[in-house]
């Protein structure tokens, strides 16, 4: 499991929205002043990202929506995102959508060999944009679906004891 301390920012019961800071290892190997990636972190900076997860804390009391609201503005926890969640995530929004395209502009210049030979190449431009549309909306649908049944969202681990974040936030690691 992929894990990230954060800042609680709005709790709307089932959800709660957290922030986090993107942290570059840049600066920490013996390589520092000759690698590209410190110029890229450089240029990028930590910048803050809002997420929603899911609030997955256990309750004592049954788990209906009121009773999710444990967490409050400020309170420091620990998110999580399983790493088959992202490898899923990814081949929904990269993979599917390039191996459609491939599939139906390949199919185009095949079936425009007997069709229409001039024009093969018109046919596996439009084509392979129909397929990576095509692509893209089974991907939003599938990600949906998924996202219903919370397998890619990420997830609250555990609320942080105010002493442990205090002193996380002061001291390097």
């Amino acid at each position: 499991m992929i894990e990230e301390q954060a800042t609680v920012v709005h709790n709307e019961g089932k959800y709660v929205w957290v922030n986090t800071q993107r942290q570059s290892s840049c600066g920490h190997c013996s390589v520092k002043n000759g690698c590209g990636t410190q110029v890229l972190s450089k240029v990028l900076g930590n910048k803050i990202a809002y997420v929603r997860c899911l609030n997955s804390i256990e309750q004592p009391s049954n788990k209906e929506a009121e009773n999710y609201t444990s967490l409050k503005e400020g309170d420091q926890v620990v998110i999580g995102l399983e790493e088959s969640a992202l490898l899923g995530g990814s081949f929904l929004m990269y993979l599917l959508p390039l191996i459609i395209m491939i599939v139906f502009g390949g199919t185009a210049v095949y079936i425009a060999e007997f069709w229409w030979p001039e024009g093969a190449d018109l046919l596996a431009v439009i084509a392979s944009f129909t397929g990576l549309f095509l692509g893209l909306y089974f991907s939003h649908q599938l990600a949906k679906k998924n996202t219903i049944k919370n397998q890619l969202e990420p997830k609250i681990i555990k609320k942080l004891p105010e002493k442990e974040w205090l002193f996380k936030s002061v001291l390097p690691l």
